[in-house]
C-alpha cells in the first residue's frame, strides 16, 4: 500500500513536474503518433509549467513518496461571463507516475477540491489525455463530466465523401462580410437547443456576431462558404495553430463551423468538409484539430464520420455552494444531532 505525503505544489517542484508530464505526454504519443511533436521534450514542459505559475497563478497539490514527486494536480482561478468564478486544470495541469493508479488522481483532487473552495470556486473544468485512461477513469469516478471533445485529424486518413451538396462551395471574400454575420447564430442555435441547452447571453451573441463579420479580414485565416441561390448555407473557417502536447506539428485547426438547419441532410456539411480538406492538403499541412460540444447531436456524429479521433475531453463538475454552510462543521447543524 503506497503511503503519500501530500502539500501545497510550487515553483520548486517544477523539474519533477516536468518530468511526470514528459513521461505521460511519452505515453500519449504511443497511442496517438501525431502527438509526438517538437514539444515533448523537458525544456517545453518546464517553460510552460513555470509560465501557469508566473503568468496564470495556479494552486494545486503534490503527492510525495520518499520526497519524491509522484503525482500533482494543478488549476488556475478564473472569472467569465458564462462560466463565473470558477477551476481551470489545464491539459497539462495533472500528471502522475506511471506505475501509480487513478486512485493518486482521486486523492490529489480530494486536497485540491479544498483549496478551490476556499478560494470561492464551485465550478471545476479540467482537460483530460485521453491516450492513459487511469485520467479518464479518475475523474469520471469524481463525479466530472464529458462537455467538449477536443480531437485531431492525420490528413492521411481522410476519405472524401461522396453524395455531396450540388452548392457551390468557395472561399469568403470581403462582399461575404454580412453573409458570415448572418451565419454567426448556427453554433449557438445548435448549443440553445435540446440536448445541449447552453445559453445565449445577449452581449455575447453581439461580439459573437460582429467578430464572425470581421473574420475575412483576417489574412491569416480562411473562411469557405456554402451558397446557393445567393443564400448561405454554411460555413468553415481554418486558423493557424501552434504545436503544443495537444497540437501536433504543421496542423490546422478548423475553429469553427456551421451547417443550417434546414440544410442537414443535404450534403452541404460534406462538400464544405471537402473542399476545406482539399484546400489545407494544398497548403502543406499534416493535421487538422477540431473541437465540439458532447452534447451537440450533429457534430458529435458527423466530425468522427469525418477521421477526428479524440485525444482529450473538457470534463466538469458542479459543487452545490450550500457545502460551504451545509456541513458537520457548522455549530448550527451540530446541534441539530444534540
Amino acid at each position: 500500500m503506497n503511503i503519500y505525503g501530500f502539500k501545497s505544489i510550487c515553483p520548486e517542484d517544477i523539474p519533477a513536474m516536468a518530468d511526470l508530464l514528459i513521461h505521460r505526454q511519452t505515453f500519449e504519443g504511443e497511442v496517438f503518433p501525431f502527438l509526438k511533436n517538437s514539444c515533448l521534450d523537458v525544456k517545453y514542459a518546464t517553460d510552460i509549467l513555470e509560465k501557469l505559475f508566473v503568468n496564470h497563478k495556479v494552486s494545486g497539490i503534490g503527492a510525495f513518496t520518499n520526497n519524491e514527486l509522484v503525482g500533482y494536480i494543478i488549476g488556475e482561478v478564473k472569472i467569465d461571463t458564462l462560466r463565473g468564478r470558477h477551476i481551470w486544470v489545464p491539459y497539462e495541469g495533472t500528471a502522475i507516475r506511471m506505475d501509480q493508479s487513478s486512485e493518486l488522481i482521486r486523492n490529489l483532487y480530494a486536497k485540491a477540491s479544498k483549496l478551490w473552495l476556499e478560494q470561492g470556486c464551485f465550478m471545476h473544468y479540467t482537460v483530460v489525455p485521453l491516450g492513459n485512461q487511469v485520467y479518464y477513469d479518475a475523474y469520471q469516478c469524481l463525479s466530472f463530466f464529458i462537455q467538449q471533445v477536443h480531437a485531431i485529424m492525420d490528413m492521411k486518413d481522410y476519405q472524401p465523401f461522396n453524395n455531396v451538396s450540388d452548392a457551390e462551395v468557395r472561399r469568403a471574400n470581403k462582399m461575404d462580410s454580412e453573409m458570415i454575420g448572418e451565419m454567426s447564430s448556427i453554433i449557438q442555435s445548435y448549443h440553445t437547443a435540446a440536448p445541449t441547452f447552453e445559453p445565449a447571453l445577449p452581449e455575447m451573441v453581439s461580439n459573437i456576431k460582429a467578430a464572425y463579420s470581421n473574420v475575412i479580414e483576417e489574412s491569416d485565416e480562411t473562411c469557405i462558404i456554402a451558397i446557393k441561390d445567393k443564400r448561405g448555407l454554411g460555413f468553415q473557417e481554418y486558423c493557424p495553430v501552434s504545436a503544443n502536447f495537444m497540437t501536433p506539428d504543421n496542423a490546422i485547426e478548423l475553429s469553427v463551423a456551421g451547417t443550417h438547419y434546414s440544410q442537414m441532410g443535404k450534403g452541404v456539411g460534406k462538400k464544405l468538409m471537402n473542399e476545406g480538406y482539399r484546400m489545407m492538403q494544398e497548403k502543406g499541412y499534416d493535421s487538422m484539430i477540431t473541437d465540439w460540444r458532447i452534447t451537440n447531436l450533429a457534430s458529435s456524429t458527423f466530425w468522427p464520420k469525418c477521421g477526428f479521433k479524440p485525444v482529450a475531453y473538457r470534463m466538469v463538475r458542479y459543487i452545490d455552494s450550500n457545502i460551504t454552510w451545509a456541513n458537520f462543521d457548522n455549530p448550527s447543524i451540530k446541534s441539530i444531532l444534540g
